[in-house]
């Protein structure tokens, strides 16, 4: 599912790096391609010890999405023995997020001082994955967990209750 979605990702940004024409001409201001990116940097920002303890291996760290950079996306993703961890900061708003056709099952979720939804993606019939998101700046951060697709059957936790404990443990280092 999340190869479905990486691909999904990097075939929007090429589709929109090609809806322009003509010649570009003058300087690149920094400040202005700055702006559209998102300030959080999970693979940066979220101390070790952190992502130690949501039982995922540091050294499995991976940035972006098969290591091409998303405009407007900063990503960082470990992998565990059962799931994989990924947490997205964007310049999406949680509007984008609740409007997107692709997401379903919205809950309201407590994220110790915050408020957060956890959700599903559509296509994930078998309910492997799911995501938490919560405001941060002006954008959104996305919690992910998935498990992997050879895991034998999971114990008692579901995606979503690892997803709300990782998002918890995650979220005082998430800017607000």
């Amino acid at each position: 599912m999340r190869w479905v979605a990486a691909v999904g990702l990097i075939g929007a940004g090429l589709a929109l790096a090609a809806c322009g024409s003509g010649t570009v001409s003058g300087t690149a201001d920094p400040e202005a391609v700055a702006l559209g990116e998102p300030a959080f940097s999970p693979c940066d920002d979220i101390p070790d010890d952190v992502v130690r303890s949501q039982d995922v291996d540091l050294l499995t760290e991976e940035r972006d999405i098969m290591g091409v950079k998303q405009p407007g996306w900063n990503v960082c993703g470990w992998s565990g023995p059962r799931y994989s961890l990924t947490v997205y900061a964007t310049n999406k708003t949680m509007d984008d997020v609740r409007s997107n056709g692709k997401n379903e099952d919205f809950a309201p979720v407590e994220l110790g001082d915050r408020a957060g939804v956890t959700y599903r993606e559509v296509a994930d019939t078998d309910r492997e994955s799911c995501d938490v998101a919560m405001v941060s700046g002006a954008g959104a951060v996305l919690v992910s967990v998935g498990f992997h697709v050879l895991t034998p059957p999971r114990d008692t936790q579901e995606p979503c209750e690892i997803a709300v404990q990782s998002a918890r443990a995650l979220v005082p280092h998430i800017p607000q």
